[in-house]
């Protein structure tokens, strides 16, 4: 495996939870108990899902109208201000605690992208919860197109310098991330935090469980020169 120039991210589920943060901003306006009697975050993910395959709207609108239909498929209907606090409370989803620990240690060897499925108005308070700066930010407002739509991995492509070989895309996602970045020759990582069966319908390059074991991936092992190669790190690594 030879070490990439740059390290690209996909942000919400990858290193945003987004599970958590969706599901603690639908509680607040749920029945007690409720969310537990209904997979909310899976009535709303299947929603956005097909919302994201339409044409382009700004992912600001995707949020509230994605949110009053899955409270309606659960069976309850919100004043407007429910809608607005749902679209606020992305500022207040958490990172996933390797988060952090990993972009720091990845920003001292490799150069830093992100491509979201965001507004970047919206994108800005997220990245206030990451310790890094990233080196090119790419949303489907630039590209005018939402993943799994690969408009938004060339235009990235284009501005990490156009080479494939030289970019490792790294998601949790085979539908929205790593069948579009590979179909156009990017190389994938898959983060299985879940232990989930590893999908066949993209070219994964490796899989790994926490992004804890990614910069493991280039390391180098004493004696072997300038040689890359993969070291198992914590929880175990799939090639």
């Amino acid at each position: 495996m030879n070490p990439p120039r740059w390290l690209s991210f996909d942000c919400y589920g990858t290193l945003i939870d987004w599970r958590r943060g969706v599901t603690a901003a639908f509680r607040e306006f749920l029945p007690r108990g409720e969310e537990e009697v209904v997979d909310i975050f899976k009535v709303w993910e299947g929603i956005q899902w097909e919302m994201l395959r339409q044409p382009y709207v700004p992912y600001a609108e995707i949020l509230e109208r994605s949110f009053e239909r899955a409270m309606e498929a659960a069976g309850f209907r919100c004043p407007r201000y429910a809608t607005e606090s749902f679209l606020d409370s992305l500022a207040r989803w958490e990172p996933f605690p390797d988060a952090g620990p990993a972009l720091i240690r990845l920003s001292h060897g490799y150069r830093l992208g992100l491509i979201s499925n965001i507004d970047r108005a919206l994108l800005g308070s997220s990245l206030r919860r990451l310790p890094v700066r990233f080196d090119v930010l790419m949303t489907a407002e630039d590209a005018r197109s939402y993943k799994p739509d690969p408009a938004i991995f060339r235009l990235a492509l284009q501005k990490m310098g156009g080479v494939p070989d030289d970019i490792v895309h790294v998601a949790f996602g085979a539908e929205y991330d790593l069948e579009p970045a590979s179909s156009i020759g990017l190389r994938t990582v898959y983060l299985n935090r879940d232990g989930l069966p590893r999908p066949a319908s993209a070219s994964i390059e490796a899989e790994i469980r926490s992004l804890e074991q990614l910069p493991g991936l280039w390391e180098k092992r004493p004696g072997r020169g300038s040689s890359a190669v993969a070291a198992p790190g914590p929880g175990g690594l799939r090639l």
